[in-house]
């Protein structure tokens, strides 16, 4: 099940539908929630969906991104989800190549990295951590520290292929009461839950840098806020864990807040 929520991406949803609809996977449904959309997101959506049957639309006024990938996860019956982004592309085999491994090594999931294209630039290396690990099967909270003692940790959901099955037995969902960093917990909530992922060392993920992105807008005392929110909620995760998963929290909260003071500073 691919899950692509939607806000007023008009000019690059169709790419981005279009790089599901074209993965050498064809056994998908592709759940794509529009969260109150003003532009021509909605109809867009629509004629993708006259297309291809895979296809099944929602509509929602605008809860945020993370009520409707939640809505998303609802509605799916896929063996896998994978989380999309109404404005980025993935390469046709990435899906493909996710769900072999997955059923070959019987992992919770499975992550990936991205390169950065930008509307009047060239690709480059984005999430690049690529002959950092051994080809194997990991603890989630092992590769977890792993990531974080070479800060290679990266949160977005778009990196991460996952069993749905296992998101449902430990009632993974994003948190509805923050509108950005909300893949902080989601993510997190992953790795100290997870006993088999794997990795694997592609470029599958394009993301897409643009202006007025929520991720490119200007740093303000509201995302250091967010950022406060943020640890407080993995702060209440922490509570009754064992000692190495909350080592593991306690060493996501440092790196976050010191890359959020930092960037304040700057």
């Amino acid at each position: 099940s691919v899950i692509i929520p939607v806000y007023n991406t008009e000019a690059y949803l169709e790419e981005a539908v279009r790089s599901i609809m074209n993965q050498t996977l064809k056994d998908l449904e592709i759940i794509i929630i529009d969260d109150g959309s003003t532009d021509n997101s909605l109809s867009i959506m629509n004629k993708l969906a006259l297309k291809d049957p895979r296809i099944i639309c929602i509509t929602q006024l605008n809860h945020g991104q993370s009520a409707a990938r939640n809505v998303g996860l609802q509605k799916s019956k896929g063996e896998f989800v994978y989380f999309m982004d109404s404005d980025d592309v993935l390469t046709d085999k990435a899906l493909e190549s996710c769900y072999s491994s997955c059923i070959q090594k019987d992992l919770d999931f499975i992550f990936f990295d991205a390169i950065k294209i930008a509307d009047k630039s060239e690709d480059c290396n984005y999430y690049n951590r690529q002959n950092q690990f051994a080809d194997r099967i990991f603890g989630g909270v092992e590769i977890l520290n792993i990531m974080l003692s070479k800060h290679l940790y990266r949160v977005p959901p778009w990196l991460h292929f996952i069993r749905r099955h296992f998101l449902i037995k430990e009632n993974i969902t994003f948190d509805t009461s923050l509108r950005i960093y909300e893949d902080q917990i989601f993510c997190a909530r992953l790795y100290i839950t997870a006993e088999r992922v794997g990795y694997i060392p592609k470029f599958f993920f394009k993301r897409r840098m643009r202006v007025n992105s929520l991720m490119t807008q200007i740093y303000s005392i509201d995302k250091v806020k967010s950022y406060f929110k943020v640890a407080d909620a993995l702060l209440d995760l922490r509570k009754g864990l064992e000692y190495n998963r909350r080592n593991a929290i306690n060493r996501i909260i440092f790196q976050m807040l010191s890359a959020a003071v930092y960037n304040a500073k700057s």
